[in-house]
């Protein structure tokens, strides 16, 4: 059996075998705290993506609100205006995609 003593980075305890200090309660286990970290790293990454996915433009929401106008031929304009807009924001976000792909070989 090995025997492992660990020195507390909070409080200077030496433990043996524990993945918590004796004395404060601290993680000791160094893969476990990584582990950790990363995970928050993870769920903080996820929840800035979810934000930025909630929040259309001002173009978008100008563009989604004339759409559904009462008026027909407004309404029919706006929506045109909205696919044109969608058509244009895919081609621009390709073609710096393929800049990109082209630029990394």
């Amino acid at each position: 059996m090995n025997d492992s003593y660990i020195t507390c980075p909070e409080c200077g305890t030496v433990n043996l075998n524990n993945t918590y200090c004796s004395n404060c309660n601290a993680l000791l286990d160094v893969v476990m705290k990584r582990n950790l970290e990363r995970e928050k790293k993870n769920q903080e990454k996820i929840k800035l993506e979810e934000a930025s996915a909630k929040d259309p433009s001002k173009i978008e929401i100008f563009l989604k609100k004339g759409s559904e106008h009462r008026n027909v031929i407004i309404r029919t304009f706006f929506q045109a205006s909205y696919y044109v807009w969608m058509f244009l924001a895919f081609a621009v976000g390709g073609l710096i995609s393929m800049i990109i792909a082209a630029a990394a070989g």
